[in-house]
């Protein structure tokens, strides 16, 4: 005879049990499949990882599974209510199973785990559900079916099994009261005063990005920013001091601040910026490219970039140019409105343009350019669209508005570099003004990787390098197209091109900032500069000022940046790094948390470097959280 008993009790100790080994084994994973990363960690903080992890596993845990141990233990005797809670159960256990090993396929991409990309995906479920679909079909199968099995045998078993004691109510008050605490408790990671744990208090248990990316896991981390938009912060520099430190770096001698509550807008005098009157600019913005796949920047000979070997050597080549993060949105904020992403803030698209931007694009539609924007992905793609129009650019498109030119051998996933640029090429040549400023977002070498056409495919696509290379040689063919259609429409002499990576991807084994944020960024217009190489360490941000200075512009603007031609002070970039800050010297660099400093190249002025970068971040932060950054001139400008 078979035995019934109530086991909810204990069926709640084994899920519990259950996730925080597979949290658990998801470190294991994580330090295993990227040791390159984490092996710079002694045997000490390593274990410190692992043991204080599971207070961040257990926080999310009580967090989603709490709730539906109470329910599930409450005094229902019906079969019915214990099958449904614990197939909720199952299927937070699944989910759980899912996030991590995206996790674990997203990190070493950017030596972190997921963070801000949660509130993007959040926004774009059709492109999510695509890549499920077609990408990842195979676990996702292996994954429902477990589900499903694992449902199908619960609910076999508590037919057979399952009868409902008839426990006292004080009994079933403990174990509800035992329950709310362990979840109160879970959820806190601590017992004493203050707030519950959260990304920024990682630092109290780890002294390193690579201790602190060992203890932390992606469910955590992505949980927290997405129900803030946002970071938590611990900087605590005072933020007049960083006001004033942040002006004198970035505002030019011979720029005014118009109104002192908005202390980074200035603006320069028309008579003192003449130079280059009637250029037109045209920005690419190319997805992912590291330097040391391009021939000309690393002295390598993979042969996928002879086109843009020969604009480096035609142009101004910054040798010393950093992204400003690590994902595409960062690279977009920077380039097209001046905007640093620093911990702490919503993300663009998603909250921070509530806040009043500098116009870039509209500036130069006010002077009486054509101004555009187009993207090889979907218009909806990061809300990149959106935003430029919000910037004031008069027309913006994407994949759906492009027509497909060649017949490619496989449908990419972020489109053709070559159909945009033609069409933008179009764009230029039915313009009616006289002047143009356009900005073409790339995607081809967007992983994963499609083949494009049959001469580009001179690897076989049997690893993450070999597929870039192939997209690369097709992106740089495609520049070429471009640059020769500029020439036959007239427009190539009077026009000054800027070829900027957003981010960087893939590259050697190397953790430094310099490895994972150094881009290649040129200026191109062979009839207004010779060739040369620029080593004045620059960043993305310091592109509007100098697209200004170059074009003879001199609206009234912000941007956190200043003119990349200008030598007169000790350059620096800042860097976001998922919960990190990061920051590029002459002399070396330095991580920081906010609260500390992580790591710095020995020698170099680490007093000085800190508050530099706590300054910077600082500046930042208030003066977008406080709606200062901008002073709209007129009715919808930047807003």
């Amino acid at each position: 005879m078979i035995r019934k008993t109530d086991f909810r009790l204990k069926l709640s100790f084994l899920a519990v049990l259950s996730a925080g080994v597979l949290f658990t084994v998801a470190r294991l994973a994580l330090l295993v499949l990227n040791w390159d990363f984490f092996s710079v960690l002694s045997g000490a903080e390593i274990f410190s990882a692992f043991l204080n992890g599971l207070r961040f596993d257990f926080s999310v845990i009580a967090l989603f599974m709490g709730p539906v141990l109470f329910l599930l233990n409450l005094p229902v005797r019906g079969r019915g209510w214990v099958k449904f809670w614990t197939v909720v159960l199952f299927a937070e256990l699944i989910f759980a199973t899912g996030f991590l090993i995206g996790d674990l396929i997203y990190f070493p991409k950017v030596n972190r785990h997921i963070a801000e990309e949660i509130v993007q995906v959040a926004n774009d479920w059709g492109y999510v559900l695509k890549y499920m679909l077609t990408q990842v079909w195979l676990p996702l199968i292996i994954l429902l079916g477990g589900f499903a099995w694992a449902v199908r045998a619960f609910c076999c078993y508590t037919d057979k099994h399952f009868q409902a004691n008839r426990y006292g109510k004080i009994r079933t008050g403990e174990i509800l009261f035992l329950i709310v605490l362990f979840t109160f408790l879970g959820i806190r990671g601590h017992i004493g005063r203050g707030k519950s744990i959260g990304v920024a208090d990682v630092y109290n248990y780890a002294s390193s990005p690579a201790g602190a990316a060992l203890t932390l896991n992606g469910a955590f981390t992505a949980y927290q920013v997405g129900r803030k938009g946002a970071m938590e912060i611990s900087n605590t520099f005072p933020a007049e001091k960083a006001l004033e430190l942040t002006q004198k770096r970035f505002v030019a001698a011979d720029e005014t601040v118009p109104d002192e509550n908005y202390p980074l807008m200035r603006q320069a005098q028309p008579e003192k910026n003449p130079l280059a009157k009637g250029y037109n600019v045209m920005i690419v913005l190319l997805e992912g490219w590291h330097p040391y796949y391009v021939d000309g920047l690393s002295g390598q000979d993979f042969g996928a970039t002879p086109v843009f070997d020969d604009i480096l050597k035609n142009g101004v080549n910054f040798t010393n140019a950093y992204a400003a993060g690590l994902r595409s949105i960062f690279g977009f904020a920077a380039v097209f409105a001046g905007v640093p992403l620093v911990p702490g803030l919503p993300m663009f698209g998603y909250g921070l343009e509530l806040t009043a931007f500098s116009p870039m694009p509209k500036h130069f539609a006010r002077a009486g350019y054509y101004t555009f924007f187009a993207q090889t992905s979907h218009r909806d793609s990061y809300r990149l669209c959106a935003l430029a129009s919000y910037l004031g650019v008069k027309d913006s498109y994407g994949w759906e508005d492009i027509p497909e030119r060649l017949k490619y051998k496989d449908r990419a996933p972020f489109g053709y570099d070559y159909d945009a640029l033609m069409f933008a090429a179009d764009k230029i040549k039915n313009r009616q003004e006289k002047n143009f400023m356009g900005m073409v977002f790339t995607g081809i070498t967007h992983e994963p990787f499609a083949s494009t056409l049959p001469q580009f495919d001179k690897y076989p696509y049997d690893s993450w390098e070999h597929g870039f290379l192939n997209t690369l040689s097709f992106a740089d063919w495609s520049i070429g197209e471009f640059l020769k259609r500029a020439k036959e429409d007239g427009w190539f002499d009077n026009t000054i091109f800027v070829f900027v990576a957003d981010h960087t991807s893939g590259g050697p084994a190397d953790d430094s900032l310099k490895n994972h944020f150094r881009i290649p960024l040129v200026i191109y217009a062979p009839k207004l500069f010779k060739g040369q190489e620029a080593k004045q360490i620059v960043s993305q941000l310091d592109l509007i000022p100098t697209l200004y200075r170059l074009t003879g512009l001199t609206p009234a603007y912000t941007a956190f940046g200043r003119d990349m031609f200008d030598t007169s002070f000790k350059r620096v970039a800042l860097v976001s790094e998922g919960v990190n800050l990061g920051l590029i010297t002459q002399d070396g660099e330095m991580r920081h948390s906010g609260g500390k400093i992580l790591s710095a190249t020995p020698g170099m002025d680490t007093e000085k470097a800190e508050e530099t970068l706590l300054s910077l971040d600082k500046a930042a932060y208030t003066l977008l959280k406080e709606n200062r950054w901008y002073k709209p001139q007129e009715t919808g400008d930047g807003r």
